[in-house]
């Protein structure tokens, strides 16, 4: 081979290159295309190049890209998509194109375009990935210089690399669009749950003041007392829900922050029903999710209305402290009074089968002392330890 010859394909080896690592670094496909028709005209000794968008509504060419033509003709210019232009005839045939003669081509008749600019001899190739193509690249001249079909294999080479840029972008943007699908579901869902949590909220806060009445018309002091549990337990359902309304979370809480201002709640209730009992939070800021926080919140509850009656009778005065902490994987929820420990003994019993019931639902383990005062503890798996054993099992 004449050295002129082998320099000449490494000259266009290299402009490949060029453009495979201008692929890497810039993302602009209309940029891309320039340079994709700035390079093959470089390559093939022409004067002319352009990068072809193919329209199959109106099976045309749209010049998308291009160098050495006049002005207005790139980004505006069309091409007709039949068999009888070059850039036609490659689409429809998936083959490559060489006219060194286009004037004498019978196959073809010059497109209009081409003939404005004095051109005689045209190579097309396809741009196309694994889909439908996505257009053609093409170089034009008019100069003694023919096209062959290494040349046809440099200008493939670089419509290969705008394919897969071109193919890149598209699940960029496909990517980007599910993703934004997604959020905007995500949204409507959060915003759905966050309503609901509002509805349920006023819902409760209308049975609570419903059951507030009823007590308040009972002369029994047994039926008084249930009726105030049967209360209580709504009341902490419906603070739950207004905490997750406020704070704009749907499906999770920081348990350890509710804890705190339940406990306050049934501080303030139960010092208006019996003086002298205090009731303590000492919570880290922990969280959980709905399906965890509801029972937690109903098994405190019924521990702090446990203690009130059973470990302080007949006005007794004591401190009941609710404690929250993560540790070692667990969630670890304690509630301890200084009374007399009645609860051993056998008294609430209804309360304690509800707490049993509760802590059954969310697979915790409960452990009772007495020592002068009642110590339950609740462990629980926290939320992520949960997931993973899920997933191990």
């Amino acid at each position: 081979m004449p050295k002129k010859t082998i320099e000449y394909r490494l000259r266009q080896q290299s402009l490949i290159s060029e453009l495979g690592l201008q692929a890497l670094q810039n993302r602009d496909l209309e940029h891309l295309a320039h340079d994709a028709a700035r390079l093959a005209a470089k390559g093939v000794l022409s004067n002319l190049a352009k990068v072809l968008v193919y329209r199959p509504e109106t099976n045309d060419f749209f010049v998308y890209a291009g160098v050495g033509w006049k002005l207005g003709v790139v980004g505006n210019a069309t091409i007709e998509g039949g068999l009888n232009s070059p850039a036609g005839y490659a689409l429809h045939t998936r083959r490559p194109v060489i006219s060194n003669h286009l004037g004498q081509d019978s196959r073809f008749r010059t497109p209009e375009l081409l003939a404005e600019h004095g051109v005689d001899k045209a190579i097309n190739v396809i741009i196309q990935g694994t889909g439908e193509p996505f257009g053609l690249l093409e170089a034009d001249t008019s100069s003694s210089h023919s096209f062959d079909e290494d040349d046809v294999a440099f200008l493939q080479s670089l419509a290969n690399v705008l394919a897969s840029a071109h193919e890149r972008g598209a699940a960029e943007q496909a990517l980007e669009r599910t993703v934004r699908e997604k959020d905007v579901l995500l949204k409507e869902k959060e915003t759905l749950l966050d309503e609901l949590n509002h509805r349920v909220k006023n819902n409760l806060q209308v049975v609570s003041n419903l059951l507030s009445i009823e007590t308040s018309r009972l002369d029994d002091p047994e039926a008084r007392r249930r009726f105030r549990a049967v209360r209580n337990r709504v009341t902490t359902l419906g603070q739950l829900h207004q905490y997750l309304y406020r704070s704009g979370r749907a499906r999770d809480i920081d348990f350890g922050q509710y804890l705190e201002e339940l406990c306050a709640n049934l501080h303030a209730f139960y010092a208006s029903e019996q003086a002298g009992i205090n009731i303590e939070t000492d919570a880290e800021p922990v969280h959980a999710d709905l399906d965890r926080a509801i029972p937690l919140a109903l098994i405190v509850n019924e521990l702090i209305a446990n203690s009130t009656k059973h470990a302080f009778p007949e006005g007794e005065s004591g401190t009941v402290r609710v404690t929250l902490r993560n540790e070692s994987g667990y969630l670890t929820l304690v509630v301890a009074d200084d009374g007399r420990g009645a609860l051993d003994n056998g008294a609430g019993g209804e309360g304690r089968e509800l707490v049993t019931e509760l802590a059954r639902q969310i697979d915790a383990d409960i452990q009772t002392r007495v020592d002068q005062g009642m110590t339950i503890t609740i462990k629980v798996l926290n939320d992520s330890l949960r997931a993973e054993a899920s997933r191990a099992g």
